[in-house]
């Protein structure tokens, strides 16, 4: 809670304005870098009990699921002309 402080104090004394974004389904929009494959759950079975589902969509739960968000998030926001800052290598 300090820092959330301490940026809105900043922020204040340099007139800047602040903004927030809450992913309320971040993880169910990103597509997926890998194949997944899954069971299909019990009470949901098509056809034959061996047969598994491929994902076309990171679901919550799933290994890789934060990775490809952010590279989704990441290709967006280049999109928009918005970078990463680099790393000052003296520090």
């Amino acid at each position: 809670m300090e820092s959330v402080c301490l940026v809105c104090a900043i922020a204040v004394s340099r007139q800047l304005c602040l903004w927030q974004i809450d992913f309320v389904s971040v993880f169910l929009n990103s597509d997926n870098a890998y194949e997944v494959y899954m069971e299909q759950p019990k009470e949901f079975e098509e056809r034959r009990d061996d047969w598994v589902w491929r994902l076309q969509k990171t679901l919550y739960g799933t290994m890789q699921r934060a990775h490809n968000w952010a590279k989704n998030f990441n290709k967006i926001f280049e999109g928009h002309g918005y970078y990463k800052s680099k790393a000052n290598p003296q520090i």
